[in-house]
């Protein structure tokens, strides 16, 4: 666009997939018990946040460049918000919560966050 709000949004796509990264690192961290449990359900809204941030982002790019997009990974997002009511209703330990969300999701959080490093690296 003449405008530059593609550039706009590519600039804020860029900065959010660095953010889901980094909350991404900490997720796993935790699973893989290296990381505090104090702050792991605030990690978990703030990546449901950021990826729903992200998903924004996307269709906005596609749509001001004249494409038709479909975000994949409802799915997952429906299962870190499951999650994350389980938690809040239950006081459940997180670990068995988040790992069965992540592991039920089509797609899976891996492929999710390799598609979004892809068009991270296409952004620069």
């Amino acid at each position: 666009m003449r405008d530059g709000t593609d550039e706009i949004i590519k600039t804020k796509l860029y900065g959010e997939i660095e953010t889901l990264e980094n909350q991404y690192r900490a997720l796993k961290g935790y699973l893989a018990g290296n990381e505090d449990s104090l702050e792991i359900v605030g990690t978990v809204k703030g990546f449901r946040d950021t990826l729903n941030k992200i998903s924004t982002h996307v269709l906005t790019l596609y749509t001001l460049e004249g494409q038709k997009a479909k975000i994949t990974w409802d799915s997952l997002l429906t299962n870190i918000d499951n999650a994350l009511e389980t938690l809040q209703a239950s006081r459940s330990k997180p670990v068995p919560a988040i790992q069965l969300a992540l592991n039920i999701s089509e797609p899976k959080i891996e492929e999710v966050m390799s598609y979004l490093l892809a068009l991270k690296k296409s952004l620069q």
